[in-house]
């Protein structure tokens, strides 16, 4: 049978109304690791047939689910229980791994005890951090108030969606000099980051484009939206 697909309008029904626990193998065509993993997928499907639900999602058309759940590398295995994400494993893994991870769940959702979330790190709110007046804050004010049109690119070097999405990036300035830009690398620059997020009132993604002029925000998008082309539209005014 194999695990069947599902997409960003499926989801909530599929995958978060499920009264089993639920796998979800995100990958891309393009992923040779992704297609190196389909067997390890299929065998858990196999294994685990009625017990848990499996599913793939193609996370070039499932933007949506992709940013919700913070899915930077692929191949992503998502495991969610009543609702819940409750483990996350990323690059390809052995059989015993997956599985593992499977068991646990199991045996908690037997339990009957609701289901404990996939570990995160906890931040300032939004808030807290704009309050604080920092100098990132500041530049991002600077970058805003910009007589023309200028670009912020939001980059996650380690994001293999944010990496090709760069190259139109890197296109766009090659062909318009004379529009200013500010790239930001998320892992070096995390602060800047979150000042965008806070200054600009734009939820944060990566990868991310905005354009700003004149203490507005004229246009933004995120993955595979921002395009040399839709960056060039964006910056005439």
């Amino acid at each position: 049978m194999g695990p069947t697909a599902v997409t960003d309008s499926e989801f909530a029904a599929q995958v978060l109304a499920s009264p089993v626990p639920v796998l979800v193998d995100v990958w891309a065509a393009w992923c040779a690791p992704c297609v190196t993993l389909k067997p390890t997928i299929d065998r858990i499907e196999e294994r685990y047939r009625g017990a848990v639900t499996v599913l793939t999602l193609d996370a070039d058309t499932n933007l949506e689910t992709v940013t919700r759940y913070g899915v930077r590398s692929l191949p992503t295995v998502l495991l969610f229980d009543r609702g819940v994400l409750v483990d996350r494993q990323v690059a390809a893994q052995s059989f015993q791994t997956y599985a593992a991870a499977v068991d646990r769940v199991l045996a908690h959702h037997a339990t009957g005890l609701p289901p404990v979330p996939v570990a995160g790190t906890a931040t300032a709110s939004p808030a807290a951090r704009a309050a604080n007046g920092s100098p990132e804050a500041a530049e991002v004010e600077a970058l805003a108030a910009s007589d023309t049109p200028l670009v912020i690119f939001k980059h996650s070097a380690t994001c293999i969606i944010s990496i090709t999405v760069k190259q139109q990036y890197d296109a766009f300035v090659a062909a318009n000099p004379g529009v200013p830009t500010r790239l930001v690398v998320v892992q070096q620059e995390r602060p800047l980051s979150n000042a965008i997020e806070d200054v600009l009132r734009v939820q944060h993604e990566s990868p991310q484009a905005l354009v700003v002029h004149q203490g507005r925000v004229l246009w933004h998008a995120s993955h595979r939206r921002i395009t040399a082309d839709a960056l060039a539209q964006a910056v005439r005014v």
